[in-house]
């Protein structure tokens, strides 16, 4: 967003991997159930859970190391096969802290087939000062597949109570549908580039926080789009100085955008979204993530 410097996802010379999330979902039975799991090193998972009686899965992510420093490489792939569900969340906030010798790199790949299910909803990342945090997500998804993503970042606690001292913010999102590229969101925040200074004070509508969720879906309609902004408007009504907007895709779908100045906020207003399409589209109630 800010700057000119390279937009990489890979350190150069490659890194050993830190962690390792590799799962695969698929139906055991009138539920979704991992047909393949493997984790190593600073990623675990926890055991799934059922919500409701959807027979959707709902796994946990953990990072036992408690956060993220220079130099780590974080790797996960999720697949989901046909009438497959699967809610994704982590354990708590992802942390990055200094960053000063190297940075952060994580690479997240989902792939959807026929009419696959996946919601992934993580925690917010934090970060801190002289953080560096380069993630891209890549969807491979069939045009009946339904996906709900978000991320929401935030600017860590620094000893003089100064925000945004965090060296970049690179988030890249890039979404296929059978095999075409459907949408690309890429943001890219480096508060030391002398650039920043200059348009820090409208800045996120000076807020401190800001969310994205990308919602694509064949069953979305005008109509339903329409309700996602209703639901994503009562969210804001007299809670405080939040705002955001639901832009829709080319292809059915939307980007919706928020910024604030809690997390708490940031996370009502994705909740909003993802409950009115979870409701209309699949019959399933209001996301709870229990974090266990």
């Amino acid at each position: 967003m800010w700057g000119e410097s390279s937009a990489v996802f890979t350190h150069e010379p490659p890194h050993e991997e830190t962690g390792v999330l590799e799962l695969g979902i698929g139906i055991g039975g009138t539920k979704s159930v991992a047909k393949r799991q493997y984790h190593e090193g600073a990623f675990k998972i926890i055991r799934p859970h059922y919500l409701d009686d959807s027979g959707q899965v709902y796994y946990t992510i953990a990072n036992p190391g408690g956060g993220y420093v220079g130099g780590d490489v974080y790797r996960m792939e999720v697949e989901v096969e046909p009438d497959a569900s699967v809610l994704l969340t982590d354990q708590s906030a992802a942390k990055v802290y200094r960053t000063p010798d190297d940075y952060v790199v994580q690479n997240v790949e989902f792939t959807l087939h026929g009419n696959a299910v996946m919601e992934y909803i993580p925690d917010q990342l934090i970060l801190y000062r002289e953080a560096d945090f380069r993630q891209q997500i890549t969807v491979n998804m069939d045009a009946e597949s339904q996906l709900f993503m978000s991320d929401i970042v935030t600017p860590g606690w620094s000893p003089d109570g100064r925000m945004f001292l965090y060296e970049q913010a690179h988030l890249r999102n890039v979404v296929r549908v059978d095999g075409k590229l459907a949408v690309v969101d890429n943001v890219r925040i480096e508060p030391t580039k002398e650039l920043f200074n200059d348009v820090k004070e409208s800045f996120l509508g000076q807020h401190t926080h800001f969310a994205t969720a990308i919602c694509i879906d064949p069953n979305m309609t005008p109509e339903l789009l329409e309700k996602v902004r209703d639901a994503v408007r009562n969210s804001l009504e007299g809670k405080g100085t939040a705002s955001a907007s639901v832009t829709e895709t080319e292809v059915p779908g939307f980007v919706l955008r928020g910024v604030a100045d809690w997390t708490e906020d940031l996370m009502r207003i994705i909740k909003a979204a993802a409950n009115v399409v979870r409701a209309e589209t699949r019959g399933q109630g209001p996301i709870d993530l229990r974090q266990y």
